[in-house]
């Protein structure tokens, strides 16, 4: 979303890439509960929809007033640099969520620990996922982590009835080294 939006092929505002605006109360936003609205729809959306917005660009939050006075402004950086992109492709190589084979490329990067609750915006907190997964993972059952910056997935019950968490990097260091184990 964020590239399309930098390309240059698209209308600018104030020389600035568009963007989406979604307003939500900071209650509602604590307590992962409520309703967000987003910029040019007149109907509320799920929070769900905001955090999905977010995980997937930069955040700036202005905080109004009741009467809806700007009282202040902040900008996190929580979009995933170029060059911490290129270091979690190498490590992961694909989707990281097993049987998936959306390249890379192809993928977003995913905060194991979300930003808005304190995760980092670093190589060792940040995997691929294809759009689907990403959009989907909060009710499908799949949970990721992250063990000494190495991701692991656990699956569903359907997927793996036992829970075992599996390391799941498609790291062209971690393939040679199983390569050379299964030769031995």
């Amino acid at each position: 979303m964020s590239v399309a939006a930098r390309a240059g092929e698209l209308p600018t505002i104030g020389g600035a890439a568009p963007t989406l605006i979604v307003s939500v109360t900071r209650d509602d936003l604590a307590s992962g509960r409520g309703m967000a609205h987003v910029d040019g729809i007149d109907a509320p959306v799920p929070l769900s929809v905001a955090r999905q917005v977010a995980c997937a660009g930069g955040v700036q939050r202005v905080m109004c007033d009741e009467r809806g006075r700007v009282m202040s402004i902040s900008i996190a950086d929580r979009v995933f640099s170029a060059t911490q992109r290129r270091a979690i492709l190498l490590r992961d190589g694909a989707c990281i969520i097993p049987g998936c084979e959306v390249p890379g490329a192809w993928c977003e990067i995913h905060h194991v620990t979300e930003h808005a609750r304190g995760g980092a915006t670093t190589t060792d907190n940040g995997v691929l996922l294809c759009w689907h997964h990403h959009r989907t993972l909060e009710g499908s059952g799949w949970a990721i982590r992250m063990t000494l910056g190495v991701p692991e997935v656990r699956g569903p019950s359907w997927w793996d009835a036992t829970g075992t968490w599996r390391r799941v990097t498609r790291s062209p260091i971690r393939l040679r080294r199983q390569h050379r184990l299964a030769r031995q």
